[in-house]
């Protein structure tokens, strides 16, 4: 049967058609707990963004090394978390998470700024250690609303 030049592919009936809406729904119910990361993602990404965030502070072989640490980290979760629910992150998209991106970026530069001049310009040692947890609390905050940010937008999509 076909209305408008657009046909209706594998429905042979408004009952049938019926039910797919019907099961769409259902799955849109189910979409958004199908859609959670581990609790501890959060913790993994507030934690790499603080060892870059204290990488800032030491001399710059240490520097290049911690910073390399951090990217081969990334890597193995990157692996672990692809192995372990298909995919790494969820999904970035132009609504709320862009906001949440965009504003974790700045704020993790704002920490690295604040852990590299602490001790080089200021020369306050207690510094580059409060930027650090200052990143980590940013990473950990950003990874909780990223996720319900993510969920919201797709289970609104559908």
């Amino acid at each position: 049967m076909q209305r408008d030049g657009f046909g209706n592919a594998g429905v042979t009936s408004r009952d049938e058609a019926l039910a797919q809406l019907e099961a769409l729904g259902a799955f849109r119910g189910k979409l958004g707990n199908e859609l959670v990361c581990p609790w501890w993602n959060a913790l993994v990404m507030g934690g790499l963004l603080a060892l870059l965030t204290f990488a800032m502070s030491l001399e710059p072989p240490f520097m290049f090394l911690l910073e390399g640490l951090c990217i081969a980290l990334m890597g193995v979760f990157y692996a672990f978390a692809r192995r372990r629910m298909g995919y790494f992150v969820n999904g970035y998209r132009r609504g709320r998470t862009r906001k949440i991106a965009i504003g974790m970026m700045l704020a993790v530069y704002a920490m690295m700024a604040l852990s590299g001049a602490g001790l080089r310009v200021w020369h306050l040692a207690w510094l580059p250690w409060l930027a650090t947890l200052g990143s980590f609390a940013i990473g950990y905050g950003a990874g909780l609303l990223w996720q319900r940010a993510w969920q919201a937008d797709m289970t609104a999509a559908l």
